[in-house]
């Protein structure tokens, strides 16, 4: 809800800058420049949060790895992979997840619906104030005189002055005449429709109304100055109590008798402030500063001072012990990948990618609006957490500073990536930390998603998957289709812990990655969730399920994998599910075995006893109602 964000923030801006009208300028008589501080401050107010100002700091201390064996997240799959961190495999959406997302709906929804009564008001009371303008009584230079018997009069809006000549002398109605020339001259309406504006936009924020309340006084005092000093002060004076009646206004309009009389009085009698006062006015410059500083400034760390060692990325080294050393080569030297040539520059390189972003992505950092540019430059330390939505990014940083990528980022990444591109289930490469020290990091392919941890250079590896173990030899053999449902990867160092006495010192590193193999297509399975007794039974491309709901079966073309047993199913490739009121075909479906509700991407469907199929981008299904909803998009997917 970035709108919301902006807008709060707009608040505090004004907050602070009606604090410094309210207790160091309301008292001086400078009103004309009264005027302008509120116009000028109520505009400023809306532009700080809107800016997007960088201040570059140099860093002299590097970033160093705490551990020496850690968890290395990098690139954008890296790190938006809760496997990379050790962390389970979430299942779909929570229900506190959808809670917040309702919440925030909600909110929306208010906010908007209050905001357009807000400007029909406003509407209205432009087209009730237009009505009356079709009468013209009496033209005196750019006023126009409209004399009106009832309803606001004794106002005035735009060029138009509503008069009520039946309550009024000849004296009295001059002294009005000249009254609201004034507020006409000096354009009073258009600050008016401004703060209608503004007031539509902040209609939650009670300080909007204060400073229109605090506008319009200023425009009073200006148009009572100017009128006074032709007739007098008390002359003018006695005037306003003769005309002091309540009367309910538009809000639109400048009325001669509508603000307290009594403030308007005491500031006809208010000694001048002295020329020495107006000095008063730039003690705002901090303040401005202050909050320019505050919502507008993003402090950027750049380090590019580290100078690199020499770096062959396809410098072929020898593998563990367990495994027959290259002669050629050293027995102390590990094999690391070949990786073709870099032609990528570093201009276009993004540090932070994945496909789904496309050319031209929208990016949001710490709730700020950036160039897609800045993906080429921003250091994947300094990120806290990524999203993706399509083509949209939204970036939280660490301590809400953004640093800028260095060499040794750069060349980190393009290892990074080259790993990637090979599509294997093991790789092995050499990277560094900022200080120029050397490390390797190991990129684990699974079927449906990657990780990449860091270990000490040259450390010899033992791996366990599942409970068994592999070494790196063997893991090279491996492939992720052989797995599915892995979701947790942790590293440990054996050398300096108890895991010494079980695997011995031929190990300097231990790589766990825990989950499930795929079972058999012949192999038939069980169990009880709280609904009752579920009969499974597995064909080569899918299940068929029977429960006290009725029965429904699914099919995937490329996989499948369950979580939590069989509680959360993803399929994917040429997805059918039936059930006895849908029929169902799809590139990928999330289905929840509890509520029987699955959330399908490019679908295509029909009910039961129609023929017509339905066609839409993204659907959710209830398989136990028989139900559909058409949404806009599927976060989940």
């Amino acid at each position: 809800m970035e709108w919301l964000s902006y807008l709060l923030k707009v608040s505090a801006c004004l907050a602070l800058f009606y604090a410094f009208y309210h207790f160091r300028l309301q008292r001086l008589t400078f009103f004309s420049v009264n005027r302008i501080y509120l116009l000028s401050t109520l505009i400023v107010s809306f532009i700080i949060p809107a800016l997007q100002l960088e201040v570059q700091r140099s860093s002299d201390e590097p970033a160093q790895m705490k551990e020496h064996i850690a968890v290395h997240a990098s690139t954008f799959t890296d790190l938006q992979n809760p496997v990379a961190k050790g962390n389970l495999l979430q299942s779909p959406q929570t229900d506190a997840g959808s809670s917040a997302i309702a919440w925030q709906q909600v909110f929306s929804g208010a906010y908007w619906l209050v905001a357009v009564l807000m400007l029909i008001i406003f509407l209205f009371q432009i087209t009730q104030l237009l009505k009356y303008t079709r009468q013209v009584n009496q033209r005196i230079g750019r006023l126009r005189v409209v004399f009106k018997p009832e309803g606001f009069t004794n106002c005035s809006f735009l060029n138009y002055v509503f008069i009520n000549q039946h309550e009024l002398s000849e004296e009295e109605m001059a002294i009005v005449l000249q009254h609201e020339q004034v507020h006409v001259l000096r354009y009073h309406s258009a600050d008016k429709l401004l703060m209608s504006a503004c007031k539509v936009l902040l209609w939650f924020n009670p300080l909007i109304y204060l400073y229109d309340k605090a506008l319009e006084q200023v425009h009073e005092y200006e148009a009572d100055k100017e009128t006074s000093m032709t007739i007098g002060n008390v002359s003018y004076a006695g005037v306003l109590l003769s005309i002091a009646v309540k009367k309910g206004q538009p809000s639109l309009v400048h009325s001669f008798v509508q603000n307290p009389v009594k403030e308007r009085i005491k500031m006809l009698f208010t000694n001048q402030s002295t020329n020495m006062k107006k000095l008063t006015y730039l003690a705002v410059l901090p303040i401005g500063l202050a909050l320019t500083w505050s919502f507008a400034v993003q402090v950027v760390y750049a380090n590019d001072k580290m100078t690199l060692p020499k770096q062959q990325f396809d410098k072929p080294v020898a593998e563990p012990a367990d495994i027959p050393p290259d002669p050629a080569k050293t027995s102390n030297e590990l094999k690391y990948e070949a990786f073709p040539a870099d032609k990528t520059e570093s201009d276009t390189l993004r540090m932070i990618d994945d496909p789904a972003l496309g050319k031209n992505p929208e990016v949001i950092i710490d709730g700020k609006s950036y160039d897609a540019g800045i993906l080429t430059k921003i250091s994947p330390r300094c990120t806290k957490s990524i999203n993706t939505d399509g083509g949209r990014i939204e970036i939280t940083t660490a301590d809400n500073k953004i640093e800028y990528a260095t060499a040794i980022d750069r060349q980190n990444v393009r290892a990074r990536n080259k790993a990637k591109a090979l599509g294997k289930f093991y790789v092995r490469y050499p990277v560094q930390n900022q200080d120029g020290s050397p490390y390797d990091e190991i990129r684990i392919k699974m079927e449906l998603t990657s990780s990449s941890v860091g270990v000490p250079k040259g450390s010899k590896l033992l791996l366990i998957i599942d409970g068994k173990q592999y070494s790196e030899a063997q893991a090279k053999m491996l492939t992720a289709e052989q797995f599915s449902g892995l979701n947790t990867m942790r590293t440990s160092d054996i050398v300096n812990s108890d895991l010494k006495a079980i695997y011995g010192t031929k190990y300097q590193a231990l790589i766990e990655i825990s989950g499930s193999k795929k079972d058999a297509a012949s192999d038939t399975t069980s169990f009880k969730p709280q609904s009752g007794q579920y009969k499974i039974f597995r064909r080569p491309m899918g299940m068929e399920i029977e429960d006290g709901y009725g029965e429904f079966s699914y099919s995937a073309q490329d996989s499948t994998v369950y979580q939590e047993g069989l509680k959360y199913v993803t399929l994917y490739g040429a997805v059918k599910m039936n059930s006895e009121a849908l029929e169902i075909s799809a590139d990928k479906i999330k289905f929840n075995g509890s509520t029987h509700i699955a959330l399908a991407r490019n679908v295509s469907f029909v009910r039961k006893g129609n023929k017509e199929p339905i066609k839409a981008m993204f659907v959710r299904f209830d398989m136990h109602k028989g139900s559909y909803e058409i949404l806009p998009s599927i976060k989940e997917l």
